[in-house]
């Protein structure tokens, strides 16, 4: 196998591949040298049975000499042991790091694309283990050796850890789950055909857990079938060996979670809190002995009806964010700064929108996030703060706001956000105050309604020099008229702030409607600003 270490943005990978480059020249070193101690052990025995020192040739090694030359080589393997556990190390804590990466993929982060790479490495380390087994064996075969039994004992262990640690999920499931819904995932075995174990097609089988379930479980104690939460169908596959890619695994097409046991709650703690996982597990029979191997997803929430799903996805946004490498199932801090959580924001909200926040729009988050109701400030930022308590003078919490925010850019305001047409998240008192007030006449600007949920408004200076702020429109108004015809249909809006371009050249002319049925008198929908008061309108 060709190593595929190259160009894929890992530093780690690469000096681990060299370093497994040393290791394989130290194994074949320790090769040579076992071979020739065997040699001169026959050497010696033969001499031992009565044969001729001069039906042999060359020089007789002595007793002392060939037990000289063995604790050599126990010393030998040892280093080499030692220097494979540690490689192994690294190549474990790389792995566990490309998981959390996944863990930061479902908030929008990239994730790196070095699995074949790091399956490379379990390959060539299954190799390497293997070896040294072997030699082991030889030197046991020309006598027993408390070391060798030690050394053995150890070997064994590592090659286990990297059987167990190398069974992953490679395509996690949707993190949020709606009940009966069918959906895919793909686990992987990163030993590629190490083994032949890719022989027997080992059958894989899927199951969901309960936090405390997940929390549980170890290999000494996973019963097959485990203890489970609820119903899962479609949870059967097969792993298969691709001999193109090298890829060992098994894809699930067609998961679904039929029936799910709440557990008792306590306190603050909602459905929309509770987090599950989907256990991979199989039982393997290899050599006569039997691996009980297993892996779970990253946490996911079911869900029944679809108001849960907003707050569902705080859980796990939060989760995948702040969540630390090695933790207990499924732990996570309930306490962060407010720059990591503007980080978590502003990745998730360009994953799902296209574009990232601007600086001043994360500055107007930051001070949704500090303030509270007591006009006091707090650096630090609660789970509770975040998605479960109302924000000060609203009806609803930050996380619910935001996330209607972000699911109405997706689904109605995507293109014009992403051509940066939309100030957005604005201090309100900034745009009437420290804008406007010295753009000219006809100026306008869109940005996210701070009192309504999902919500967004036109603030603009007209033609008499007052500064007005329409009432938002949401998703269902925009259903209706679509924001650019909205703003075509308003002759007071002429110039786009930023853009500082003309409301025709950013939004075009109006299209042109048809006449439908020759026998109809049609019908348009237009948008008009009702008279107003003097004073600037309130949201």
């Amino acid at each position: 196998m060709n190593s595929p270490v190259t160009n894929d943005g890992s530093d780690i990978l690469t000096t681990l591949y060299t370093k497994l480059q040393q290791l394989t020249i130290d194994n074949e070193n320790v090769r040579n040298a076992i071979l020739t101690f065997q040699n001169d052990h026959a050497i010696a025995n033969n001499l031992y049975n009565g044969f001729e020192q001069s039906s042999m040739g060359g020089v007789i090694p002595t007793t002392e000499n060939l037990s000289k030359n063995k604790n050599i080589l126990i010393l030998e393997l040892g280093n080499r042991l030692r220097e494979y556990g540690y490689i192994q190390d690294q190549l474990i804590s790389m792995l566990k790091l490309w998981q959390q990466q996944q863990a930061l993929a479902g908030n929008g982060a990239t994730l790196i694309n070095n699995l074949d790479g790091i399956q490379y490495c379990a390959e060539t380390l299954m190799d390497r283990i293997t070896e040294i087994i072997i030699f082991v064996n030889n030197l046991q075969q020309l006598g027993e050796d408390s070391t060798l039994n030690e050394i053995l004992r150890h070997a064994q262990t590592l090659q286990n850890l990297l059987l167990y640690s190398t069974f992953i999920v490679e395509k996690q499931p949707p993190q949020v789950i709606k009940k009966s819904s069918k959906f895919p995932a793909t686990i992987r075995w990163l030993i590629g055909d190490k083994m032949g174990i890719h022989l027997s097609k080992p059958k894989i089988y899927c199951e969901i857990l309960s936090e405390v379930q997940a929390k549980r479980l170890t290999t000494e104690n996973l019963n097959i079938p485990p203890t489970t939460n609820g119903e899962v169908t479609g949870n059967e596959a097969t792993m298969e060996y691709n001999s193109n890619n090298r890829h060992f695994s098994a894809s699930f097409t067609n998961l679904a979670v039929k029936t799910i046991v709440r557990s008792e709650r306590k306190g603050p703690v909602i459905v929309t809190d509770e987090k599950c996982t989907l256990l991979f597990y199989a039982s393997i029979i290899h050599n006569n002995y039997v691996m009980k191997l297993w892996t779970f997803t990253l946490p996911v929430v079911m869900v029944v009806h679809g108001i849960q799903e907003p707050q569902s996805w705080a859980t796990i946004t939060w989760d995948n964010a702040f969540s630390v490498i090695d933790r207990e199932p499924f732990q996570v801090t309930d306490k962060v700064h407010y720059s990591n959580l503007l980080d978590a924001l502003n990745m998730k909200f360009k994953y799902t929108t296209g574009r990232a926040l601007t600086t001043e729009n994360l500055e107007f988050l930051r001070e949704k996030l500090i303030f509270t109701e007591d006009g006091t400030t707090n650096e630090y930022i609660t789970f509770s703060q975040f998605c479960r308590d109302k924000m000060p003078g609203r009806g609803f919490t930050f996380w619910e706001w935001f996330y209607g925010i972000m699911k109405l850019t997706k689904e109605h305001l995507k293109q014009s956000w992403c051509d940066g047409q939309i100030v957005g998240f604005i201090n309100k008192r900034k745009t009437l105050e420290g804008i406007l007030p010295f753009q000219s006449n006809g100026t306008f600007l869109l940005r996210f309604s701070d009192s309504e949920i999902g919500g967004i408004t036109i603030a603009f200076r007209d033609f008499y020099n007052n500064i007005m702020i329409l009432a938002p429109w949401t998703s269902n108004d925009l259903q209706t008229l679509s924001l650019a015809d909205r703003i075509r249909d308003l002759d007071v809006l002429k110039i786009v702030y930023p853009k500082m371009m003309p409301r025709d050249a950013v939004f075009g002319p109006a299209p042109i409607k048809k006449t439908g049925r020759s026998d109809y008198v049609s019908s348009v929908l237009k948008v008009h600003i009702a008279p107003q008061p003097t004073s600037t309108s309130q949201m």
